[in-house]
């Protein structure tokens, strides 16, 4: 069935004269940037690699009035691990802003103001992750590429069916072949649907660390084996499945990096329950550094729940960062990280929610260090395949493909916006639904 879908071959040749097209685009963020959410740097990626091949693009998000004036700024590229400068455009919505955003922030009035500023700007196109964005502009009847990562849930049923059937919703860009099945299932059409999986920055990761070096610069013991998890603490991310492997394997130094204040505290009180002595924290690392921590592991663990509601809608930023550090990666065998994982070819999949599963699949690579190198070895080459550049090029073609069937006139943004205003087609409390 996944044959029907618009250029899922990772490898299609692009066509160039068709992207020449496309001289601008705008990027209407959530308006959290930065944050420490993950959707923030595929964010902030993808906009980096259109920034390179569009010749007039802008980032969208919110901040306070001095931030405004600044724009991209060096703490900006080094919380996100970024090469290059691009612009971004920070709406005032706030007098004054502790960054990064806070967790699951929000603000409504900051889509109002990204596309009344969208709508001033008139590019060729407008590009999202944020459902009501999307919402307001299709009903404002201006084309919109959508991208989106989350199945359509029972509450925005009817809701979806009505931005799937909309003639100006140009396509959805998601992530895995699973996503797309519930789209279909929902009305939308193959030809709007675009699989472009996830990627990686690979110059975050250079120049390469020797393990012995990266412990170094990181404090951490030469002699430990040191198996470590990148990402936030929920407890769906297999947090607990970490926990009770380390009482497994007390000769094993487990290492976490990321997660929020608050969820650091919550799984350093279970470790002290638990009587865990070898769980190490380290808190959020910007990307710019990600890599020594990575480096500095023996194995790489990525064992994401079965039992969270999006466990099969989800193959995480992480793993492509795991797949670069050339360490070997155990991984739950879920069936959309199995669209990229390959049991004993490039990682290790085991039972999710099994700590003698994974403790298993550790010993083994301990043991076993020819598989260790062979895994890491294949998911080091095949990455290269996974990168923002790639990706960016696949939805620019994708998108300038799409625009053609898109009725011109409809991207008449100010007269649509004046239209908009006067109707008043959607309502404050629609929105607050939303």
């Amino acid at each position: 069935m996944f044959s029907a879908f618009v250029d899922n071959s990772r490898n299609s040749p692009i066509k160039q004269s068709k992207m020449q097209t496309l001289k601008s685009l705008i990027y209407l963020s959530k308006g959290n940037l930065p944050s420490k959410m993950a959707h923030s740097i595929q964010t902030v990626k993808m906009a980096q690699a259109f920034s390179q091949k569009v010749e007039n693009f802008e980032l969208v998000t919110g901040g306070d009035i001095f931030s405004a004036l600044k724009g991209i700024d060096s703490e900006f590229q080094a919380w996100y691990g970024l090469c290059y400068k691009f612009k971004l455009v920070r709406l005032p919505i706030h007098i004054k802003l502790k960054y990064p955003f806070p967790q699951n922030y929000e603000n409504f009035i900051f889509y109002k103001l990204a596309i009344l500023y969208a709508c001033f700007k008139s590019p060729f196109l407008i590009y999202t992750r944020s459902f009501p964005v999307v919402e307001i502009l299709l009903r404002m009847r201006i084309p919109v590429l959508w991208e989106w990562h989350e199945p359509v849930s029972e509450k925005l049923q009817s809701t979806c069916k009505e931005l799937f059937n909309n003639k100006n919703l140009i396509g959805v860009v998601t992530t895995l072949p699973q996503l797309a099945e519930n789209y279909l299932k929902h009305g939308l059409l193959s030809e709007k649907i675009l699989i472009a999986p996830n990627a990686v920055d690979i110059d975050n990761f250079l120049p390469y660390h020797d393990k012995t070096v990266a412990r170094q610069k990181l404090s951490l013991r030469q002699d430990a084996k040191i198996v470590l998890y990148s990402g936030h603490l929920y407890d769906y991310k297999g947090i607990p499945t970490i926990l009770k492997t380390a009482c497994l394997m007390p000769e094993c130094e487990f290492v976490l990096v990321g997660g929020w204040a608050d969820d650091i505290n919550r799984v350093k009180a279970t470790c002290q329950k638990m009587s865990l002595q070898n769980i190490q924290f380290f808190g959020h690392v910007p990307q710019s550094k990600l890599a020594l921590y990575l480096y500095a592991a023996d194995i790489l663990i990525l064992p994401t729940s079965k039992h969270w509601d999006l466990a099969e809608a989800t193959c995480p930023l992480k793993l492509f960062d795991y797949m670069v550090a050339k360490r070997p990666i155990v991984a739950s065998a879920l069936p959309t990280i199995a669209t990229v994982l390959r049991h004993r070819e490039n990682a290790l999949l085991v039972e999710p929610d099994e700590p003698q599963s994974f403790q298993a699949a550790i010993d083994t690579l301990f043991n076993n260090p020819l598989l260790a190198n062979t895994i890491a070895e294949c998911a080091f080459r095949e990455v290269h395949n996974f990168t923002w550049d790639e990706r960016a090029e696949r939805v620019l073609q994708f998108a300038t493909e799409r625009l053609q069937k898109v009725d011109k006139s409809a991207a008449r943004y100010m007269k649509n916006l004046l239209e908009y205003i006067t109707l008043k087609t959607i309502s404050p409390s629609k929105l607050v639904e939303l």
